[in-house]
């Protein structure tokens, strides 16, 4: 259906952030024009993660606008999430193929939004459909838990976890970005490390055997780049897919990239859920849809 279709390329622009252990040394450079002196850059993952999650642990939100490309899918749009456990608030405006997607995410239930075209094809004249993020019903549990890894993974928490665990800095500068002074790393991943951190013990093990044995002998490498101000937040990350796509075999073709420009930190979020009289189940609208 279209409309999982569309959550699916959501849920893929959400993930494409995965980004690339430690000392820090001790000496900061100059102030160049920020209220703190930026630091010099850290040499490795683990020092640059340790100081960045103080940052974003104690903002823990921000706005995220994103421009990512995978094959002929285009998706752009902005995130404003509260990054909070069980109380996270996530208000997602997305484009993708050229169709609008809207997701609001509070007390573990998520809201979308269903345009014309959607209702129509979900028989129904609710404008939002809902899944409970912890529903029992295979259906909406399979959707809510594709999703719920989708949000998780797009907290510059999570993103940073995975820099420390899946990646490493090739080289660094000092620069600006938008008159802001940064330092500007070079980060490689290996996609190998990310496939098992981020689907670990869930997939089939038949299902691993074959990509594993897909991936054997590819080039496994992905460059990234990330830049961080002075108080070590994340101001931006690029991630380029291409190379490791068409070694490992994908059928799509073009581009596979991504990049996340992040504002907003510490900004309050307000997301309410929709008036009930405007909410369905969204499970049962794609039962009966079918």
């Amino acid at each position: 259906m279209r409309t999982a279709f569309k959550l699916t390329a959501v849920a893929a622009a959400l993930t494409l952030v995965v980004t690339g252990c430690g000392t820090r040394p001790a000496d900061p450079v100059e102030n160049k024009g920020g209220e703190l002196a930026l630091a010099t850059p850290f040499t490795d993952a683990l020092g640059l993660v340790e100081a960045a999650k103080q940052g974003t642990r104690k903002s823990k939100s921000s706005k995220t606008t994103i421009d990512s490309m995978l094959g002929a899918e285009k998706v752009t749009g902005t995130v404003m999430a509260l990054y909070d456990g069980p109380a996270s608030k996530i208000d997602v405006n997305m484009t993708t193929a050229g169709e609008a997607v809207t997701l609001r995410l509070v007390d573990q239930t998520l809201f979308i939004k269903l345009p014309p075209d959607q209702k129509t094809e979900l028989k129904t004249d609710k404008n939002w459909g809902k899944i409970d993020l912890n529903s029992e019903d295979p259906q909406a549990k399979a959707v809510g838990k594709a999703m719920q890894k989708s949000f998780e993974m797009g907290d510059p928490m999570k993103q940073l976890e995975l820099v420390e665990k899946t990646g490493r800095i090739i080289r660094s500068e000092q620069t600006q970005l938008d008159g802001v002074p940064v330092n500007h790393y070079f980060v490689e991943f290996d996609a190998k490390k990310q496939f098992d951190l981020f689907l670990g013990d869930q997939a089939p093990a038949e299902e691993r055997a074959k990509i594993e044995k897909r991936l054997e002998g590819k080039n496994l490498l992905i460059p990234a780049e990330l830049w961080f101000n002075a108080e070590q937040l994340p101001l931006k990350m690029t991630m380029d897919m291409t190379s490791f796509m068409k070694s490992a075999g994908g059928r799509q073709t073009g581009e596979a990239r991504a990049t996340y420009t992040y504002s907003d930190w510490g900004t309050p979020v307000n997301v309410t859920a929709p008036p009930a009289a405007e909410v369905a189940d969204y499970a049962e609208l794609t039962k009966q849809g079918i």
